[in-house]
């Protein structure tokens, strides 16, 4: 995991696997990062593992943020990062971004919401 600061927010950066025993290491490792500016993205695209702990640790993660008025964006996340945020339906709810550049328009405000997330559809189909 690398962490860089960029401008007012971190750009976190995961490889490998975040599984149950290295989530919970992850979530207080960028939770340190924190000082202050709660503007976090985080670069999931070499992420080649994720299970329910490490899905929980980005939960974790995003309602830390978020109950502090702070802001969390995905960039592009890994295949199987994608998928488990499809099925559970969690990308309807927090910000996933195709390319960091998306992520750091998302996270400085510059019109959120107007730029759209390939990665979320407009509206959702039931597959019944």
């Amino acid at each position: 995991m690398r962490v860089e600061n960029r401008d007012s927010c971190i750009l976190v950066s995961v490889e490998g696997e975040i599984d149950y025993l290295t989530a919970d290491a992850f979530r207080e490792h960028v939770l340190a990062h924190l000082s202050g500016a709660w503007r976090v993205v985080l670069d999931l695209q070499e992420v080649k593992f994720c299970d329910s702990s490490g899905l929980r640790a980005l939960i974790g993660l995003w309602k830390t943020v978020t109950a502090r008025q702070g802001r969390l964006v995905i960039s592009r996340p890994s295949p199987v990062c994608h998928r488990i945020l499809q099925r559970t339906g969690l990308d309807a709810h927090m910000a996933v971004s195709p390319t960091l550049r998306h992520a750091f328009a998302k996270i400085a405000g510059d019109q959120v919401g107007a730029l759209p997330s390939p990665l979320v559809p407009e509206a959702r189909q039931d597959a019944s």
